[in-house]
């Protein structure tokens, strides 16, 4: 943990409940300490504590005195030369609250003195301090959310899934069972499941959508139900449990069409040209204007994605070009290829994702990002190219006028400056674990309908 000042972990006792969650959120602490007038501690409050009062009727309005610890477990002074009684505090926090990374020292006049920070020493066991943070992930099942489910693990986060399951749980059938991960069965657009979902949620990650024109097409309806109306169902409900890092995947989409040639950036004009890409923007839009003192939501704006995930898809343009070159030994571009497209393996995508999830919650506050690097701005051709040179026995068929009239150079520098973002990965090794995949028959039966959205929705 990094050092904190004892100043960030006290409210005042007249504090209301949302003032003291704003404080919890920006100290990163995860627990606040209210005291007097004369500074003498009356109680302790975690985040979870509060979101649980909440579900039992609490107002964020009311004073935080209401729900208050008045027993927190807590440190003298006095006591921190003797081992035995600090090692014994220590553990019985640690049992308590297994995500603390400090303990609160007293005075003698029971005055928040200083944040003892935790270390191996201090407990005298060989634990491993542990990230307790929990996450919901809507659409954890997906192409990217599988990916992101399992590097949310790394991290020694929980993770909890909601997804319909659309396409089955064989993307997450290896993390079933796992102690911090849990899957709920179910669609965003259910209420009770959706209010069953954000119960000991500490942040929200919403991948859930109706995904490309094709598919929005499909079920016109359904893509406005599920990429707008219920999206912005779930950002009002995490607005109100108080559970305000809330992450929304859109899409580079927005920009439709380039006008001119200049890069474009999170303040260029917006000029989508599918229902997909219209959706999006409305769900940006109506999240951002949830946006208060608390409530601190991000839109990434995802580029197009590729490479390997547990539940593949082929209908992304370069893992479909690299599935036709294994099979059908040739690669089809159409409308002459010109057409710029920012690219983003899907495990760096899901990195922009944990980036939003670990910064100081003040830094991604109401922002947009586009997310990619400007390296991998590519036109739909030096794509093609790019696959032969992976798989040169493959012929490049160029085919007709496109049916698609997306066409931006997208900026990646709000990202990678704020945030430190960078990507990791390029398109000749994700083109090659591609072909490696299907050629091993990790992938099999390429064409069944499970790898494309559109057919899954009709």
């Amino acid at each position: 943990m990094s050092k904190k000042s004892i100043k960030e972990a006290l409210a005042k006792e007249n504090s209301s409940i949302k003032e003291v969650m704003r404080l919890i959120d920006h100290s990163g602490l995860r627990v606040a300490f209210v005291v007097d007038k004369h500074n003498k501690l009356l109680g302790a409050v975690s985040d979870s504590e509060i979101r649980k009062a909440i579900l039992k009727g609490k107002d964020v309005k009311e004073p935080v005195k209401g729900i208050l610890n008045p027993n927190p477990i807590v440190l003298m002074e006095k006591d921190l030369s003797n081992d035995y009684l600090v090692k014994k505090t220590v553990r019985k926090l640690l049992e308590r609250m297994p995500d603390s990374r400090f303990i609160l020292v007293l005075d003698e006049k029971c005055r928040p003195k200083k944040l003892l920070p935790l270390s191996e020493s201090l407990y005298g066991k060989k634990k491993k301090l542990i990230n307790n943070k929990s996450v919901l992930v809507v659409g954890g099942a997906g192409y990217l959310g599988s990916v992101l489910a399992r590097k949310l693990l790394e991290r020694g986060f929980k993770v909890k899934v909601l997804d319909i399951l659309m396409f089955g749980s064989e993307s997450i059938k290896e993390l079933l069972g796992k102690e911090n991960f849990s899957l709920i069965e179910g669609d965003m657009r259910n209420i009770s499941t959706l209010t069953q979902a954000l119960i000991d949620v500490d942040a929200v990650v919403n991948l859930a959508a109706i995904v490309g024109d094709p598919a929005c097409k499909v079920t016109p309806e359904a893509a406005i139900e599920t990429n707008y109306l219920a999206n912005k169902t779930l950002a009002e409900a995490c607005k109100y449990h108080q559970i305000n890092r809330f992450v929304y995947a859109s899409t580079c989409s927005v920009y439709g069409q380039m006008d001119g040639d200049n890069e474009l950036t999170e303040e260029s004009p917006l000029n989508p040209v599918s229902l997909y890409a219209r959706s999006k923007i409305q769900s940006e839009e109506g999240i951002l204007s949830l946006v208060d003192d608390n409530f601190s939501p991000t839109i990434l704006r995802m580029s197009t994605l590729y490479g390997y995930s547990p539940r593949m898809r082929f209908d992304l343009v370069v893992n479909t070009m690299t599935k036709t070159a294994v099979i059908d030994k040739r690669i089809y571009v159409h409308g002459g290829g010109k057409q710029w497209r920012p690219l983003l393996n899907v495990k760096d995508a899901a990195n922009a994702f944990i980036k939003c999830l670990e910064a100081p919650i003040n830094e991604i506050r109401g922002e947009v990002f586009n997310v990619g690097s400007s390296a991998q701005n590519y036109q739909i051709i030096e794509i093609a190219n790019i696959v032969k040179k992976c798989i040169p026995y493959a012929e490049i068929i160029k085919e007709g006028e496109s049916t698609d009239p997306r066409n931006y150079f997208v900026s990646f520098s709000k990202i990678e400056k704020k945030l430190n973002y960078k990507v990791e990965r390029g398109l000749e090794e994700s083109i090659l674990e591609i072909k490696n995949a299907i050629e091993q028959g990790i992938i099999s039966n390429v064409n069944d309908s499970k790898y494309y959205n559109v057919e899954y929705n009709q």
